[in-house]
């Protein structure tokens, strides 16, 4: 059998956030996210590629709560939000299964999928998207490559020949390894690589790519997982690349992040420069702006925290109405407009740190917000 390589989008998660939530906060929260379903539903053809709306009969996914499931079917699929955090937005989770299936019956792709979505009551991005190499033939097997990375035969590099010090994981049944992982997996980890024998997967657990793994002398699996602000930008990135450069992507990515090199003879793996064949096109960088050196995030901790900013909102709430939070808040931005004169410190911060954080998402940081303030509530004791 010839050896071949196939890339592809194994799972993914999308978010779809209304605009107006920040201003809006709980007010006729659960009727916009209803909405927003129902028009992402329509938009994505969800009752004609799965079948009819019904309560999710599976676990919603994790931190919501009012869940839909589309059909009866066998794999996993799920459109949910949580009553009580509009800021959590609407979710959209695909298993692998699901987005072959909705693939395949709507004859479209990642592209074509995003693109079809677009909606003026919401905005929507990737919050994981898993890219995939499949190694079909090939002579190599996942105990193989994972020992000889144990024993410093082999080590991973990224784009710029950095060497990638994650920590390693395996699971061994008798000493030889089926399944490793490079990197946490763990809520908040952006990025990991799990490496597996998908052929015995599908074999073991007769998956529905079954009857391909009977046609594959052997079969390895490369699982490299974007999540959290690279998934965010390759939202932007993949709706700028053309149908025909997908699969290009998806190798370019794969191998911006992980390259595996042999110490002994010098050079990269045959897997890792056949994969690099693949990649030979120019896209945007992945990238990470570090905001630990600012204190722009811990000013907004101590507004949350520290200043007694919200006891005051829900003071104000409580004496006289839920609307009068809004009318202190927009009265504080007046006098901030008409009043507040920077000293010569916020000027001075400002020239060490706008040119770094104009790069950033504001989204993103009010989004750490809510999540560093959920972890606090779950960590205090009632």
């Amino acid at each position: 059998m010839n050896p071949k390589i196939f890339v592809g989008i194994d799972e993914l998660t999308a978010v779809l956030k209304s605009n107006k939530i920040f201003t809006e906060g709980l007010k006729n929260w659960t009727q916009k996210a209803e909405s927003m379903i129902a028009e992402f539903s329509r938009l994505a053809n969800l009752e004609r590629i799965f079948g009819k709306k019904k309560d999710l009969d599976g676990k919603p996914p994790q931190g919501y709560a009012t869940a839909y499931q589309y059909g009866d079917n066998p794999f996993y699929f799920a459109v949910a939000y949580h009553p009580s955090c509009p800021n959590m937005g609407v979710i959209v989770k695909f298993s692998a299964y699901s987005w072959a299936v909705y693939c395949q019956r709507g004859r479209t792709n990642i592209k074509r999928f995003l693109l079809s979505i677009q909606s003026k009551s919401y905005s929507v991005r990737l919050s994981r998207v898993d890219f995939t190499v499949d190694y079909q033939n090939w002579d190599i097997s996942v105990n193989d490559i994972y020992h000889k990375l144990d024993k410093k035969c082999l080590e991973i590099h990224n784009h710029k020949g950095e060497v990638n010090h994650s920590e390693i994981n395996a699971y061994e049944t008798n000493g030889k390894a089926s399944t490793f992982y490079v990197g946490s997996r763990k809520t908040g980890t952006r990025l990991f690589l799990r490496v597996y024998d998908k052929k015995a997967e599908q074999m073991e657990q007769r998956g529905f790519r079954y009857k391909e793994a009977l046609n594959t002398k052997s079969w390895v699996r490369f699982e490299a997982v974007f999540k959290g602000k690279y998934a965010h930008q390759l939202t932007d990135i993949i709706m700028e690349t053309g149908e025909e450069k997908l699969n290009t992507l998806i190798a370019n990515k794969v191998t911006e992040k992980y390259r595996f090199y042999d110490l002994k003879n010098k050079k990269y793996t045959d897997f890792t420069t056949a994969l690099l064949e693949k990649s030979k096109e120019v896209f945007p960088r992945l990238r990470l702006e570090s905001t630990r050196d600012n204190d722009f995030m811990s000013s907004l901790m101590h507004l949350v925290y520290g200043s007694g900013l919200f006891p005051a909102l829900y003071k104000c709430d409580e004496i006289w109405g839920d609307e009068s939070s809004m009318s202190l808040l927009q009265s504080l931005h007046d006098i901030y407009k008409e009043d507040y004169v920077p000293n010569d410190d916020v000027r001075l911060w400002l020239k060490k740190h706008k040119d770094t954080l104009e790069k950033q998402s504001l989204k993103d940081d009010l989004e750490l917000l809510r999540i560093s303030r959920i972890r606090k509530e779950q960590k205090e004791p009632a």
